[in-house]
């Protein structure tokens, strides 16, 4: 009875060191120097939608138009959809055109909308070379509900392989050239 327990627990010291350590990626964008600081009287409120699968830590890989895979050890920092929202704020505050950013579901009254509907936020993998992709299609809405402005962003980055930490820094860059377009 004690050799069983003594090579049970063998066993499973040996199978809990095979399990391969999980990984956390994070965005980065440079800090931005020199922006104008015109104090508006005006309120935004970003309203953020992606595909479910940017809702959770893990990270996710296109291996062809028809397959997306997502690891199960290696993750984002927090989940794509929460770092996005958490980015566009920061960027939005940043420029000082808005006396209010606010993150929500809905624009609350009085407040204009940046309406974000994310499509792609991954690593994909084409003729043998890797890129970043990062598309999403955004519009601005006033307060009285109508579009002032709207508009599609695809940023694909070539990466310089096919690790996570290449996809962290090819995204933290293709994200920041698409926000830059949206300011």
């Amino acid at each position: 009875m004690l050799k069983g327990l003594i090579t049970f627990l063998f066993i499973a010291l040996l199978s809990a060191c095979s399990i391969p350590e999980t990984k956390i990626y994070n965005m980065s964008l440079p800090a931005e120097k020199g922006r104008a600081d015109v104090r508006a009287d005006a309120s935004i409120a970003i309203i953020l939608h992606a595909p479910r699968y940017l809702t959770q830590p893990y990270i996710a890989y296109r291996n062809s138009p028809y397959q997306l895979e997502i690891s199960r050890y290696s993750k984002w920092d927090a989940a794509p959809n929460d770092m996005l929202r958490d980015i566009f704020r920061d960027s939005i505050s940043s420029t000082g055109l808005f006396k209010e950013v606010r993150v929500s579901n809905m624009a609350p009254h009085g407040f204009h909308a940046l309406k974000v509907n994310v499509k792609r936020f991954e690593r994909s993998d084409e003729d043998g070379a890797s890129f970043g992709e990062f598309i999403f299609d955004y519009s601005l809405v006033s307060p009285e509900n109508k579009e002032i402005y709207s508009g599609t962003v695809s940023k694909r980055v070539k990466l310089q392989d096919k690790s996570f930490l290449s996809l962290a820094m090819g995204l933290s860059s293709a994200l920041k050239e698409g926000i830059d377009e949206v300011e």
